[in-house]
């Protein structure tokens, strides 16, 4: 987890050394999966531990699929053990790939996600990773139907952690050991659609661009204290200046 996303990005090269890290979120960044994830995780739930709706009530935007899990093992009284998450992890995953192959209105790339992704493969002095709530498998589940878990050669995912906020560190040493250089902080450019990705970036001095095709308004966004706030990824030229700042 967090270390190499496949092993043809293990090793990435470039004609100009890395300056930014540029860390996508997922879910309400780069795609809209309809609701996928709930359906399958609540199929898990219901599959290994008979209980129908699991994730009734709960709120999921921004935070891990580890917190998500525990969450609910704390409210249906089962045991927070890391066995018992991995098996609920494996029967969620096989339930995902399921729902990501019912066509379900809503189900899309987000707007200007191909763009900025296009632009920055021309722009070798960026490096581009994903820092995300999903678990590792998840995260490839997902973007491999939408075709982008290629586009990204490292990241940190949801197995490591229930808080968010650990997982800036994760992407850096990640970032490391497929890049071979060592990031401060300061140069890692967070990108996400929800209070708790620009949170994540503040506790560690990141930067953090937050874009409003998630649950929350543009208002909101620079509310929480976003460095950016950007209606959609289609606004290239935006997010270029920081990463090129």
């Amino acid at each position: 987890m967090g270390s190499h996303i496949q092993d043809s990005n293990a090793v990435m090269t470039s004609s100009a050394p890395v300056r930014r890290l540029a860390l996508f979120d997922i879910d309400g960044t780069l795609i809209h999966t309809a609701r996928a994830g709930v359906r399958g995780m609540n199929a898990a739930f219901r599959d290994l531990h008979g209980h129908e709706d699991a994730l009734a009530g709960m709120t999921f935007a921004g935070r891990t699929d580890r917190a998500i899990v525990f969450e609910a093992f704390g409210q249906l009284g089962i045991d927070r053990s890391q066995p018992a998450l991995d098996r609920l992890r494996d029967a969620y995953l096989a339930h995902l790939a399921t729902e990501l192959g019912h066509p379900v209105e809503g189900a899309r790339v987000l707007p200007g996600v191909a763009g900025i992704l296009d632009a920055l493969e021309n722009h070798s002095d960026v490096g581009v990773g994903l820092l995300t709530g999903n678990f590792e498998r998840g995260a490839a589940i997902k973007l491999g139907h939408f075709d982008l878990w290629r586009r990204f050669g490292f990241g940190a995912f949801g197995d490591a952690h229930e808080d968010r906020r650990a997982l800036v560190p994760i992407a850096i040493e990640a970032a490391e050991a497929a890049i071979g250089l060592r990031m401060a902080p300061a140069d890692v450019v967070v990108i996400g659609d929800t209070p708790l990705d620009i949170d994540c970036a503040r506790a560690h001095g990141a930067i953090s661009v937050a874009v409003a095709t998630g649950p929350y308004s543009a208002e909101q966004l620079r509310d929480a204290g976003a460095d950016v706030v950007i209606e959609t990824l289609e606004d290239t030229d935006a997010l270029l200046r920081v990463l090129r700042q």
